[in-house]
């Protein structure tokens, strides 16, 4: 008997997504900044993705754990956000948002990750 590789449909995978409150405290990976209303360059639209203010990053690949750098740059341009004084190639906070794997509070929002859901997360909550 043959195996044909080709003869199956692929497996469709759902997109991973996390729960998180872009108001939440957020510390810096890099040089453990805190800021304990969340990460400034939340108060801006983000000129990279559009996402609108208080929401996070639209990337459709994913990763939007992490804001896109024009976000970063506009917080800086406002003087809410200063470089990284860690080790950082180009000055910019590593600051990921808190994520959860259900949700918990009405204010919380689904994000786009780059990490792959669990299966039973992804059953029960599809998208």
């Amino acid at each position: 008997m043959t195996y044909d590789l080709f003869s199956r449909k692929n497996p469709t995978f759902r997109t991973p997504v996390r729960w998180s409150c872009t108001s939440e405290s957020v510390t810096c990976r890099r040089c453990h900044h805190e800021w304990d209303d969340g990460d400034p360059a939340y108060r801006f639209a983000c000129p990279d993705c559009n996402a609108t203010p208080a929401n996070p990053c639209q990337r459709s690949a994913g990763g939007n754990e992490r804001v896109c750098p024009g976000r970063d740059r506009v917080a800086q341009a406002a003087k809410l956000l200063g470089p990284c004084e860690g080790l950082s190639w180009d000055g910019r906070h590593d600051k990921p948002l808190p994520l959860r794997a259900s949700r918990t509070d009405p204010a919380w929002q689904l994000v786009r990750t780059g990490s792959p859901a669990t299966r039973v997360f992804s059953d029960r909550y599809p998208v």
